[in-house]
């Protein structure tokens, strides 16, 4: 009977363990994915700052960064299986491709994965300016119509640039998704 106890308990040991692995392994993902959102929103920032604080209020970048983690963290995501997937179709040339010399293609797994979700946040960042450049011009050509469009009524078309800036990058994205 005590057998039965120590081995249900190394067994409950082994659980808690393996457990919290997993929990810390997911933890890492999400903090680099806050770290990666952090970067595209102070790319977007700096790519357009008016465009930025109108799509994102107030606090604009803790809203961003909010706003974004999710969408990075799946980014992050698709990047690992889409890498996964380029390893098992060529492993010598997955390493040749991503490894680097002196870590003899050990860290070549890492390497296309952040290389993937940088692309990523370029392809963002480039969506997000040409929204703002688009708005803006629309705004320039008729400024009625555009608060009209885009405005809500309680802000009497105050937020009609913002708004228009984040319906555009949002289009933008539904049109990248594949169906």
């Amino acid at each position: 009977m005590r057998k039965i106890a120590i081995i249900a308990g190394v067994a409950l040991s082994v659980t808690w363990v393996s457990a919290s692995l997993a929990i810390a392994g997911s933890a890492t993902s999400t903090e680099h994915a806050k770290n990666l959102a952090a970067k595209q929103c102070a790319a977007e920032k700096k790519a357009d700052k008016g465009a930025f604080k109108a799509t994102y209020g107030e606090h604009a970048m803790r809203n961003c960064k909010k706003g974004t983690t999710d969408d990075t963290k799946a980014e992050l995501s698709n990047a690992a299986q889409d890498c996964r997937a380029e390893r098992e179709a060529d492993p010598t040339g997955f390493q040749d491709t991503y490894g680097t010399d002196q870590s003899q293609g050990r860290n070549a797994f890492g390497k296309c994965v952040s290389s993937k979700a940088r692309a990523e946040v370029k392809e963002d960042v480039a969506d997000f300016e040409n929204a703002a450049h688009d708005c803006r011009s629309e705004r320039e050509a008729d400024p009625d119509g555009f608060k009209e469009t885009y405005g809500t009524e309680q802000s009497k078309g105050k937020n009609a640039f913002g708004k228009c800036v984040s319906s555009k990058v949002k289009h933008s994205e539904d049109e990248d998704t594949p169906s």
